[in-house]
């Protein structure tokens, strides 16, 4: 029987929340029951009659909008799919051949690796997310007036020069930088000195995030070096052993 990879967050994503019931199950469905290169074979009569409820396939294309391709009239592609399941496909994986075929065969290959990048390309990559980065930059510095009117007690200006020195300082970067420089002013008192102090007291994941439990409530979780200040459950401490 063949198994495949499902996002355990799923229902915390506010896009689904958003959903109506039958969208929901119908998303679920999808996932499972297309095939291992996310292409779908469309028969929205089917999956009503499974599900038991009444679909709309004109609804489902509208609602999924930018999830689901329909490349054509009897397939439907799901982009993301692939992303989630394999990571970036390689060619010289066995595993990977066929799904690599079946994209090739419908033209859906191109954006979905590969590791096999020409130097070039690899160069065009970093340039363009320069850019990327130094752009999202801009506009934040740009609508720095909004960001004061969301966090009134903060030095929105002031915390904007340290942010950047702390990713100058620490070489990160983010896929979103709005978003981490939210977070960044959301922790209150945030030092980094401290942060660094805190740092060594927590083992990490291989994917880098701290292994933490709340002080309070002994949840245990995954925060990132933004969140590490306090739980994000009970707004008290983390501290990096489960709680007796």
């Amino acid at each position: 029987m063949a198994k495949r990879f499902l996002d355990t967050n799923l229902f915390r994503k506010r896009w689904i929340r958003e959903l109506d019931t039958d969208m929901k199950l119908f998303w679920i469905y999808l996932l499972t029951d297309c095939d291992h290169a996310g292409i779908w074979d469309v028969d929205v009569e089917r999956a009503s009659f499974q599900l038991k409820l009444e679909l709309n396939q004109d609804k489902i294309l509208k609602t999924f909008d930018r999830k689901i391709n329909n490349f054509k009239v009897d397939k439907w592609f799901i982009p993301k799919f692939v992303q989630y399941q394999y990571g970036e496909l390689n060619p010289n994986n066995k595993a990977h051949l066929s799904v690599i075929k079946i994209l090739t065969k419908y033209g859906l290959f191109k954006g979905h690796t590969s590791p096999l990048q020409a130097p070039k390309d690899k160069e065009k990559d970093k340039v363009k997310s320069k850019d990327t980065k130094r752009n999202q930059l801009l506009e934040i510095r740009d609508n720095l007036k909004e960001y004061k009117e969301i966090f009134i007690n903060k030095d929105v200006g002031l915390e904007f020069d340290k942010w950047n020195d702390y990713m100058l300082s620490n070489g990160k970067t983010y896929k979103n930088y709005s978003a981490a420089f939210r977070n960044w002013l959301r922790n209150e008192s945030f030092d980094v000195k401290d942060i660094k102090t805190i740092e060594k007291n927590f083992k990490k994941t291989k994917t880098g995030l701290f292994i933490a439990y709340c002080k309070k409530c002994n949840k245990k979780n995954y925060p990132n070096d933004y969140q590490l200040k306090q739980s994000s459950c009970c707004g008290v401490d983390w501290s990096p052993n489960q709680v007796n």
